[in-house]
């Protein structure tokens, strides 16, 4: 386990390669010198990005203002992912030894599948993954506490993890898988699901002010014709962690095996219930796919697995499901290997970007990708709408194209 930890880690370092998108963006903003700590705080605080978690928000904040080199600030924050997800596989194996006989084999099983998948490769190689990190760890903690039997502590970190992502909500449906798997009682249940409520309804009373449901300003759009696509779309490419293409059979069917080595029929229904509930809680966010497109922003899309699938595995460790995880493990590695493949490209081509605009003569660079735009004085490049611009990006292949 340790060896497969460390081997994770090299690769995760190997990674980074060059920020892109919204890491890119964070540092723009909070690098700042000209801003002052408390006025980015208090931006962290009272305006909306598209959402509001305040917690992982500050933690890049503060790591951004006092580091604000662009060469090195976006390589520590993805370091701090990087041990925030093993502090997160560390307690969830803590949990899970107190509520099942320790195996070193679960262990390693659940070691390859938690940090070498797709969304374990996309935890550490885009720090502004660092909202489905933070909440991750902080679950992993609860359930950590869960397990010693401090209900109630535990009920406060599930309530405090809302303020790190919305996703949070999954751990009150997992609570009930819990007691149905025989590991707490409903008297447990309802101390630890009084203080979760309670922050996890304070944390959506402040959001819905700053950033109201389904608005515009929102990222989540709640469309009644995008719900469908979005379960269908999530549930088959639950275990691959990746909308690389349309695999339903394959998908469908490792779901299947997964459910089914649950084997009580309670725990199945409730455990279907609960991958519908992720599909509900990303509404809207699986309606395509990559299908060969490289610069798309599917390429960061492992994250929102992160937490449903690690709770499920998790499951299926406590249940002592050794086979089912093994076999999970196909479509995991895959999966994990082509985000990572991806992702190594996309920033090579972001990193031919920076040093073609330090080679410059006219600044800023423009370039023509209207998909995502940047306007990045630090370095000198502007890219948006820009037809009659010399230099193009190739969303395709990742090439750049001068004209």
């Amino acid at each position: 386990m340790i060896a497969a930890i460390l081997v994770w880690f090299v690769l995760a370092i190997r990674l980074m390669i060059a920020d892109v998108w919204d890491e890119t963006n964070g540092m723009l903003y909070f690098s700042d010198v000209s801003i002052s700590l408390a006025t980015k705080i208090h931006f962290v605080l009272t305006q909306s990005l598209g959402f509001w978690r305040p917690l992982p928000t500050l933690i890049a904040a503060v790591f951004l203002h006092f580091i604000p080199s662009f060469n090195v600030s976006w390589r520590v924050l993805r370091l701090v992912n990087m041990l925030m997800m093993t502090g997160a596989l560390l307690l969830l194996l803590n949990a899970a030894d107190r509520w099942s006989a320790r195996s070193d084999r679960r262990r390693f099983f659940f070691t390859i599948a938690f940090l070498f998948s797709g969304s374990g490769f996309i935890a550490a190689g885009w720090y502004a993954n660092i909202f489905d990190v933070t909440a991750m760890l902080i679950l992993a903690a609860g359930l950590s506490q869960l397990a010693r039997g401090r209900d109630v502590a535990a009920g406060v970190i599930f309530g405090v993890a809302f303020f790190a992502k919305e996703t949070a909500i999954l751990i009150l449906p997992f609570l009930v898988i819990l007691m149905v798997a025989g590991r707490i009682s409903l008297p447990r249940i309802l101390r630890t699901f009084l203080p979760a409520l309670i922050l996890g309804a304070t944390y959506f009373v402040i959001r819905s002010h700053i950033v109201p449901f389904g608005q515009a300003g929102d990222v989540h759009g709640f469309e009644r014709q995008h719900l469908i696509p979005t379960l269908i779309n999530f549930a088959s490419t639950f275990w691959i962690e990746a909308l690389k293409r349309p695999m339903f059979i394959a998908g469908f069917a490792f779901l299947a095996v997964s459910l089914a080595a649950l084997r009580r029929p309670r725990l199945i229904v409730l455990t279907a219930l609960f991958v519908i509930g992720g599909a509900i809680i990303y509404w809207g966010m699986f309606l395509d796919y990559e299908n060969g497109t490289l610069i798309h922003f599917h390429n960061f899309v492992g994250r929102l697995y992160l937490i449903p699938v690690a709770l499920f595995l998790f499951l299926l460790t406590i249940e002592k499901r050794d086979a089912a995880i093994a076999v999970l493990l196909i479509p995991i590695l895959f999966g994990g290997a082509v985000t990572y493949r991806d992702h190594a490209r996309f920033q090579r081509m972001y990193k031919r970007i920076y040093r073609t605009a330090a080679e410059a003569k006219v600044k800023p660079l423009r370039i023509h990708f209207p998909m995502k735009p940047l306007a990045d004085k630090v370095r000198g490049i502007d890219i948006g709408d820009h037809p009659d611009a010399n230099v193009v990006i190739d969303a395709k292949s990742g090439r750049l194209i001068y004209r």
